[in-house]
């Protein structure tokens, strides 16, 4: 079997799971972006890396940016069809959906497609049309993969997809260089990690530090995104000497200093109709989390007991979350149960479970 991965954005430490999911003589074939946190190009236990789709430019000027972009989603749609129409392959699996580009474009049979988002979390052609858009094309895979089974509800909810199309297999758990650390020593810091967009709710965030003024508590910000976001960012540490601010991209080594580094990780999301990759490098570092009820963080969390999970938009509700997860007693049991879950979704185990989809589409 030769299996055809289009898979953008993926990161090294994202691979052991397509390695996972061949068996002895198969190969894989993923495309990512050619970029500087992409894998290294090349093939490691029959998964072959192309670097071979180009990354948008980055000093375009407002008034370039959109033409820039649309150019740069053609090509990569046109390099990924040479690869769809070669004969070489026996599965495909569109790991990143693209609607502008995707929506209307003839897929190669057999497809998978991974549904990370069962909406967008930027509607940019609104709702209505969003949901058009989206009901058109995820109609045509032969099987659709979401990472939760109350993201499953959701497709079949809102775009009438069949169950029998829709195959939970869980986010997968990254391996981390060094075993997770017990609970850091010192004062607790807090860790809001990953893009900067309006539904991760800094602002709610920024109002729970406030409620939080009496407490020996720190709090670290990591990341890049919108501007306006990026900005209150720092000015949140300018008011408050308990913040710092990273602004930018983190390196896979500064990303598990951070992790290591904290006592608990909030994700306080506005809305969300997701699974977070965030929750799951918590679980990797054994560290466990304060999140919101959207999308599958709030079922994720109260099922595995890894944290403490509030209503959105509610800042004082989640600073006593986050002073209750922060009792020894609390810390232990959520981070102690992080460690299992890890255990389980490691990428062995998800791999397993992925190639059990293939074998059911591949009958």
């Amino acid at each position: 079997m030769k299996f055809h991965w289009f898979w953008p954005f993926a990161r090294s430490e994202e691979l052991d799971w397509a390695r996972s999911t061949l068996r002895p003589g198969e190969t894989l074939v993923t495309e990512v972006i050619d970029r500087a946190e992409a894998p290294a190009a090349g093939t490691t236990h029959g998964v072959t890396v192309l670097r071979d789709l180009p990354d948008v430019k980055r000093s375009v000027g407002r008034m370039g940016w959109a033409p820039s972009r649309a150019a740069t989603y053609r090509e990569r749609a046109a390099i990924r069809r040479r690869h769809w129409k070669s004969n070489e392959y026996d599965l495909f699996h569109l790991h990143y959906v693209n609607r502008f580009t995707d929506t209307f474009t003839r897929f190669p049979t057999p497809l998978v497609m991974s549904v990370h988002d069962v909406m967008p979390h930027n509607p940019r052609l609104g709702t209505r049309l969003e949901h058009q858009l989206l009901a058109h094309m995820y109609k045509r895979p032969n099987a659709l993969i979401v990472h939760h089974a109350r993201l499953a509800d959701e497709l079949h909810t809102t775009f009438g997809i069949p169950h029998a199309r829709i195959h939970v297999v869980p986010h997968q758990v990254f391996p981390i260089d060094v075993e997770p650390s017990p609970r850091p020593e010192g004062p607790p810091l807090l860790l809001f990690f990953g893009a900067f967009r309006t539904n991760k709710g800094m602002e709610v965030l920024d109002e729970a530090m406030s409620l939080l003024g009496g407490q020996d508590v720190r709090l670290a910000i990591a990341g890049h995104g919108e501007k306006k976001l990026e900005d209150l960012a720092l000015d949140m540490a300018r008011r408050d000497e308990r913040i710092h601010v990273s602004i930018g991209f983190a390196t896979l080594r500064e990303k598990q200093e951070l992790f290591q580094a904290a006592s608990v990780v909030v994700l306080p999301y506005t809305s969300f109709a997701s699974q977070s990759g965030v929750l799951h490098d918590a679980y990797g570092h054994g560290r466990p989390v304060v999140v919101t009820d959207v999308g599958a963080l709030g079922d994720t969390v109260r099922d595995e007991r890894t944290g403490f999970v509030v209503p959105p938009r509610d800042a004082a509700g989640l600073a006593t979350a986050i002073r209750r997860v922060l009792e020894p007693d609390q810390w232990d049991e959520a981070a102690a149960a992080c460690k299992r879950i890890a255990h389980e979704r490691s990428h062995a185990h998800i791999g397993i479970r992925l190639r059990e989809v293939y074998d059911e589409v591949l009958r």
